[in-house]
């Protein structure tokens, strides 16, 4: 069967920078997403809701104060109407073009010196289209280096993924049900996730159940602190991924606190002197509801390596 590729263009809240977004913080490049910085594109494999697999490749159009994301999807067959509003509302979850950021980009200007930049329509930090996948992610992240969060991911990708038609090296992240129609210790064997398998295992099987609603963790009504219960009571879910989560859901008045914001603290605000999470807190109190962000480009405005 012919691949046919179809486009589409979806508006961004001005001001929005594509790239700025993209290679945020380090869900770029965990599969099945890959940045290709050269082209300033991001590229995954979809499954959409009604089985069919969609190579997506997204960019930037227009500018920062005029701003648009152009999605190419290169599948199998005719999409209908409904796959391509799915994928239109799977990239805008992903780039957060619902969240407003005018307040947090006041007290930007308000700091001035190099907060400033970040009004330039930075602010955003890319997530992926479900829960079910930032969770998962963010178990991988916990308590190991971001070399072994990749390997894990790319490992759970290439074992369960749905593959694109015609190129088999290119795979979907594993639907909730594939995780769990496997045995635990075929899963753990075949991921190699240590002690996290059995955490992410569960997590598929209580999806598949219906015992867990993640979508419903996006409930914009729900206070803060009662999410924050709800995904602490996850197994394999502690402070640092609670806060973690909270925050690709946009709430940051929650401070993720791991070994790389403790570096971090310590040769910038103490001299080279170890803090403990107290004083690391105390930093960005004053930031309110804005915490999380403001922590993450006081970190991110040094960074000039490569994710």
């Amino acid at each position: 069967m012919t691949r046919l590729q179809s486009v589409f263009h979806l508006a961004a809240p001005a001001p929005f920078h594509f790239e700025g977004t993209a290679y945020s913080h380090g869900w770029v490049v965990l599969a099945p997403n890959a940045w290709d910085a050269s082209r300033a594109t991001m590229t995954r494999v979809e499954r959409l809701g009604g089985g069919k697999i969609a190579l997506l490749e997204i960019t930037g159009a227009g500018t920062p104060r005029k701003p648009a994301i152009r999605i190419g999807a290169t599948h199998r067959g005719r999409l209908s109407g409904e796959d391509g509003l799915e994928i239109q509302r799977r990239v805008s979850r992903m780039f957060r073009v619902d969240e407003r950021l005018e307040d947090f980009y006041a007290e930007c200007r308000a700091r001035g010196g190099g907060w400033v930049k970040v009004t330039a329509g930075y602010g955003r930090l890319l997530r992926s289209p479900t829960v079910f996948e930032d969770v998962v992610k963010i178990i991988c992240t916990t308590n190991t280096q971001w070399g072994g969060t990749k390997r894990m991911v790319s490992g759970l990708v290439e074992a369960y993924g749905e593959p694109y038609p015609g190129d088999g090296m290119r795979k979907a992240f594993p639907a909730p049900e594939a995780i769990a129609a496997a045995g635990l210790d075929e899963f753990a064997a075949r991921v190699r996730m240590g002690y996290r398998a059995p955490y992410v295992h569960e997590l598929a099987v209580r999806v598949t159940r219906g015992e867990l609603d993640m979508e419903g963790f996006r409930n914009k009504g729900a206070p803060t602190a009662e999410l924050r219960k709800q995904a602490l009571g996850i197994k394999g879910i502690g402070n640092y991924a609670a806060a973690t989560l909270l925050m690709l859901l946009g709430r940051y008045d929650c401070l993720a606190v791991d070994s790389v914001c403790r570096e971090f603290a310590k040769k910038k605000y103490f001299a080279g002197r170890a803090p403990d999470d107290a004083e690391i807190h105390a930093i960005y109190e004053d930031w309110g509801e804005w915490r999380y962000l403001a922590y993450w480009f006081d970190l991110w405005q040094d960074f000039n390596g490569e994710l």
